[in-house]
């Protein structure tokens, strides 16, 4: 009996148990290490390509060239998957069709007179606001959708398991330690 459990446990030794969604951690995936330095604040953390999972720290490259550098993942880390890189299009549009309109809107109200022979100052301001908010538009959307971004996901990680053996009444005792 005593050798099955001997033998389970050093089975379980060989698969390290991951915490909570480690199941989304995977040789060979970018991944974004940060440590928090404040309330709320993080630092700039380190990226890289994970090249394996080791205790408390994963082994990232940073380059492709480069050798493999252990980085320690303690409780104040925080751990980020890259999920892809997203256009800009949207928030371009958006900041390039109030800058518009706003543009626009200050132009028209100053350049026409209080009486003017077509508008008066409030309509003029509106007319062109609205012209100067379409153009914005169409130039933030062509922009923003040159430009792209990384998006990254929290992931949470706890440390493998680890045996841990200690003295019991009838010997040594041998067992794990598993992260909750």
């Amino acid at each position: 009996m005593r050798h099955r459990q001997l033998v389970l446990m050093f089975c379980l030794l060989t698969t390290p148990a991951y915490g909570q969604s480690a199941g989304q951690l995977g040789l060979g995936q970018r991944i974004w290490v940060r440590s928090t330095v404040g309330p709320g604040a993080l630092d700039g953390g380190v990226q890289g390509t994970l090249v394996g999972v080791s205790g408390d720290s994963v082994q990232l490259r940073l380059t492709p060239d480069s050798p493999p550098t252990a980085v320690f993942v303690g409780p104040q880390s925080q751990l980020f998957l890259f999920s892809g890189r997203r256009s800009s299009a949207g928030k371009g549009a958006l900041i390039g069709g109030l800058v518009g309109a706003g543009m626009g809107a200050l132009i028209g109200f100053t350049s026409s007179g209080a009486e003017g022979p077509l508008l008066d100052r409030g309509s003029a301001a509106v007319v062109v606001g609205t012209l100067g908010g379409m153009v914005g538009l169409l130039g933030g959307l062509a922009f923003g959708a040159m430009s792209s971004h990384d998006t990254w996901t929290r992931i949470y990680w706890k440390s493998a398991a680890r045996p841990v053996i200690s003295p019991s009444p009838h010997g040594v005792g041998i067992g794990l330690s598993l992260p909750w």
